[in-house]
């Protein structure tokens, strides 16, 4: 069971986030872009041409394997990202260079955002090897490409100083 506040994790309201944050700026545009009558916007209408700010920050993934295994793929992670993380996480498999409990708590995030078909938020410190200092701001954000199934995440995540 997907669990809010977990060890240092704690999920935060989109109202919380400070309003120049690229996760909160990046949060306005998901909204923007949903569908009527759907609660998720199509991967087609996310436009990088129109997001240009929140581009350094944002990580898109894909499930891959099979149920009740799926794994998460990053098929892209932004420079703001790579420079945060210190590692380019492009083409690797959630879980590489992160704590197996950290990795368990991503995991849950990522289904329940899924499943919920919402985004969540929350501020977290990082959860990599000589960078549990940096705390940072996270929304994983929901997306269909088939327009039914919530089946791409793209998780905007920075510094909780940084702005846009």
């Amino acid at each position: 069971m997907y669990q809010a506040s977990c060890g240092k994790y704690v999920e935060v309201s989109q109202e919380q986030l400070p309003d120049r944050h690229p996760v909160a700026v990046f949060a306005r545009y998901w909204s923007a872009k949903r569908h009527v009558g759907s609660s998720l916007p199509r991967r087609s209408d996310l436009k990088p041409s129109e997001m240009l700010s929140a581009i350094p920050w944002l990580l898109i993934l894909e499930r891959c394997g099979q149920a009740p295994d799926w794994q998460f793929r990053y098929r892209l992670a932004g420079t703001g990202c790579t420079e945060l993380f210190g590692v380019d996480y492009t083409n690797r498999l959630l879980g590489e260079n992160i704590d197996p409990e950290a990795m368990k708590i991503r995991r849950q995030e990522f289904f329940h955002a899924l499943n919920r078909r919402e985004p969540i938020f929350s501020q977290t410190p990082l959860p990599i090897p000589d960078r549990e200092f940096i705390t940072a701001y996270r929304g994983v954000f929901p997306v269909t490409t088939d327009g039914s199934q919530a089946d791409q995440i793209f998780c905007v995540i920075a510094a909780d100083k940084a702005k846009v």
